[in-house]
């Protein structure tokens, strides 16, 4: 008769390994914003919060990983004609590239921040690039995340060289994992 002793070892090492090292959580809220100066003054908009998934956990941030997505249609800035616009292949091209996707290759803690390194695809552009962010554990056990940082629009073809609207444009993003 066979025993399954040997078993439960492995199934308990395997258990406390994923609690140490995170899970895969869903993104369960959260928020895009962004800013871009242009000649009078700064255009502020969002679009609607990343969904997708993400693992983290704070002891062991080397093991995190996240895959989110941001639905481009959802462009927003209060102005029908500027959305609409923004939203057509000379800018975003929605139709054709719906989402903006983010996956990471690396999560690294610096300075009591965290850096996830990973490609970035807008449209039909993807680069390497290393977003900033913090992570806070709420007591009901999700983590809310935000990072701030800047993209340079004409890298991803958003649009061409306009003394007009400058080429920088600050993101912020907040996301709530559970």
């Amino acid at each position: 008769m066979r025993t399954r002793l040997p078993i439960i070892p492995i199934f308990f090492a395997f258990i406390v390994s994923n609690m140490a090292f995170g899970q895969t959580s869903k993104v369960i809220s959260g928020s895009t914003n962004f800013k871009v100066k242009y000649v009078l003054g700064t255009c502020d908009g969002t679009f609607d919060a990343p969904k997708g998934e993400a693992v983290f956990n704070e002891k062991s941030p080397e093991n995190a990983s996240f895959n989110i997505d941001i639905a481009a249609n959802t462009f927003k800035t209060g102005n029908n004609s500027r959305d609409k616009d923004m939203k057509s292949e000379k800018y975003f091209d929605v139709e054709k590239y719906p989402n903006i996707h983010f996956k990471s290759t690396k999560v690294e803690k610096r300075s009591g921040k965290y850096e996830a390194t990973g490609k970035l695809t807008i449209r039909d552009v993807t680069k390497t690039v290393t977003l900033p962010f913090e992570a806070k554990k709420n007591s009901d056990g999700t983590y809310a995340l935000s990072s701030t940082f800047e993209v340079n629009r004409l890298d991803y073809k958003v649009g061409t060289k306009d003394w007009k609207l400058k080429d920088v444009v600050t993101v912020d993003l907040k996301a709530v994992i559970k």
